[in-house]
């Protein structure tokens, strides 16, 4: 086998499982990012229900709410996945969920 025959070979070889592995990568991050998402609603559904005894409605509560499930979320490592306002938000889900269920 020459040289040329061995370019012509790995080019090829690298065409076939490039677009695959570009794909399964793709996927992997996206069902990480997922789950990700689903611990955080599921620790924020924790929280609010740990803060409930007290009423979560009030403002100092839902401030305590959101600081809980940012230490959590960072005692886990998973900080650099998650903005402020995107665990508020999941925190104000929890909430109405919360509120929801009561009613």
């Amino acid at each position: 086998m020459n040289l040329t025959n061995t370019l012509i070979f790995v080019g090829t070889f690298t065409g076939m499982f490039s677009v695959p592995l570009i794909r399964l990568s793709q996927y992997i991050k996206a069902h990480t990012r997922n789950a990700h998402i689903q611990t955080a609603m599921d620790w924020a559904g924790q929280v609010v229900s740990y803060v409930a005894g007290s009423s979560v409605a009030d403002t100092t509560h839902k401030t305590q709410a959101v600081a809980e499930l940012t230490a959590r979320i960072k005692s886990n490592g998973l900080a650099k996945n998650f903005t402020d306002a995107q665990i508020t938000a999941y925190i104000d889900q929890a909430i109405a969920l919360a509120n929801k269920e009561v009613k």
